[in-house]
């Protein structure tokens, strides 16, 4: 790096010179503004918020039913619109650590099968209502009562009572969950509203932005709200968000500045964006990923040796850089998202030896295989089968690659065959995947992989309080997925963003897209930038 660039950022961090300053004369060193800004960051030169401006937001949906209603949101739009105008309980951070929001404090008792939460003093709807417990009753009530069909009603199903008590809400289940704020804070669906709130009643949260105006399937636009319960959070003024679901378009309208923030940049995409002045890439690890999945309830597949040849066939890493373009991490055949602390490190991987794929091939006495792949599991799909049929020759390994239509293939090619792919989105607990994905007997169980000893140590992570013990009890349970199960995981996905250059402290997160909410309580404007 040039001298004259190190002693500029002398300058800036002993206060004898603004950030404007620094990026002006590095331009006039050839130095880019985004990478000038970059380099401050680096050297830990923070900024001072500015405040004002409208920051306008593409998301990857765009629907007549878009909607502000918590217990019908669906789609990213609304996701987007509730981490506006609404708060939860509890939030994650960018550790994915339950940390406070509407309640500053909780406690369990009963094996984790009861929770009290103690609620923030002073905080008001956005129409000068006070917060207080019976909202929160309210909020949850509307997702688990009789007739409703709240997507988060199956998350939410074991809640057995709900108490207040002054500043405090208890919330008994049927049985024990340690995760129990995780999931509060993860699913925007436990966003809190007033109490009584029905959906066409004007929009009406806690959130750090209060809706102003809302045409479903075009705009909405939110403003700050000036009482707040948390006076450091909000910089602009407004944000606008659209949806936008051509790629194409919405990557356009954001080189074009027509946008701030966009969406869910693909790779190829994003890889060329990344040069581009004016502009810039914020990817985030993810817990959300692509797999080949083997039933191991029928032949071919039920063969251990079969499974284990496969894990050893292809080169994650590979994966990751020419397919992903390095927009995501090496997997090792278990689900549970990397960033959570229940992950588990020690479990040795399954790295790319075609020597031992080929020693575990020919125990099967089998000449060849069939996958049958479809990019409606994940837009990988094809390309990264490609390559695993190319690189399993290297041991021996016929692949045959079966390309069924993208239509019907849940119906008609999932969970129907030995042998084909599947993309899940991220779960916000270790118990959430690996429950759904593969407790014996489950619905969406797509290998039909079934382990007792799995099952149990699943009942003992849901009521294990101790964090370093849940490692423990994951790790274990995840090691049995690891070496006997069907799924075949070997890589998990970035959350891909794009900003404009006068977006200033934007941050994502594995927690959840968009950071989980973040950027809008975070961002500003710094039109020196642009």
């Amino acid at each position: 790096m040039d001298e004259r660039i190190h002693w500029m950022i002398g300058q800036v961090t002993a206060g004898r010179m603004g950030r404007r300053e620094f990026i002006g004369r590095a331009g006039a060193l050839g130095v880019g503004a985004t990478v000038a800004a970059s380099l401050l960051s680096e050297a830990a030169v923070a900024a001072e918020p500015i405040k004002g401006g409208s920051v306008s937001v593409a998301t990857e949906y765009a629907g007549a039913e878009e909607t502000f209603d918590p217990t019908k949101m669906t789609n990213s739009t609304d996701i987007q619109r509730s981490y506006q105008v609404y708060d939860r309980l509890t939030n994650l951070d960018r550790d994915l650590n339950v940390v406070p929001n509407l309640a500053v404090e909780w406690e369990a008792a009963n094996d984790a099968a009861e929770w009290t939460f103690k609620l923030r003093d002073g905080v008001e709807f956005h129409d000068g209502k006070p917060f207080t417990a019976a909202d929160v009753v309210y909020s949850i009530n509307e997702h688990i009562k009789e007739g409703s069909e709240s997507p988060a009603k199956p998350l939410l199903s074991s809640i057995a009572d709900m108490k207040t008590d002054g500043d405090t809400v208890t919330i008994t289940l049927d049985s024990g969950n340690a995760d129990f704020p995780t999931l509060l804070a993860y699913d925007y669906h436990t966003s809190i509203v007033a109490d009584g709130w029905v959906d066409g009643d004007p929009v009406n949260g806690t959130g750090c932005y209060k809706l102003s105006e809302f045409r479903p399937g075009l705009e909405s636009v939110t403003e700050r709200f000036a009482n707040y319960w948390d006076g450091d959070a909000g910089h602009v003024d407004s944000f606008i968000t659209r949806g936008i679901p051509d790629n194409t378009a919405r990557t356009s309208a954001l080189r074009s500045g027509d946008i701030d923030i966009a969406r869910n940049i693909e790779p190829r995409v994003a890889n060329l964006m990344q040069a581009e002045e004016g502009v810039e890439v914020v990817d985030s690890a993810s817990g959300a990923w692509f797999a080949w999945i083997m039933a191991t309830d029928r032949a071919p597949t039920d063969d251990l040796h079969l499974r284990l040849a496969m894990k050893h066939a292809v080169d994650r890493q590979h994966l990751v850089d020419n397919v992903l373009l390095g927009f995501g991490q090496v997997g090792n055949d278990f689900p549970v998202n990397p960033g959570l602390p229940t992950y588990c490190d020690a479990i040795p991987r399954h790295d790319y030896d075609p020597e031992k794929a080929k020693w575990h091939w020919d125990k099967t006495g089998l000449s060849s295989i069939q996958i049958d792949v479809s990019n409606a599991a994940h837009s990988a799909a094809v390309d990264c089968t490609i390559i695993l049929q190319e690189q399993a020759r290297h041991a021996g390994i016929e692949i045959g690659v079966n390309r069924v239509p993208d239509d019907g293939y849940w119906s008609h090619t999932w969970m129907q065959v030995p042998f084909c792919v599947t993309g899940w989105n991220s779960r916000p607990t270790a118990d959430a995947i690996l429950t759904i994905a593969h407790q014996c007997g489950g619905s969406w169980n797509e290998t039909f992989w079934c382990n007792e000893r799995f099952d149990e140590l699943l009942v003992l992570g849901r009521k294990e309080t101790d964090p370093a013990r849940r490692l423990e009890i994951y790790c274990e349970a995840c090691t049995l997925l690891h070496d006997d199960g069907g799924l075949f995981l070997p890589f998990f996905t970035s959350d891909i963003n794009g900003i404009r250059s006068r977006i200033q402290n934007f941050h994502g997160s594995p927690a959840n897209q968009m950071g989980a909410g973040w950027p809008y309580h975070e961002v500003w404007i710094d039109e020196s930038m642009a």
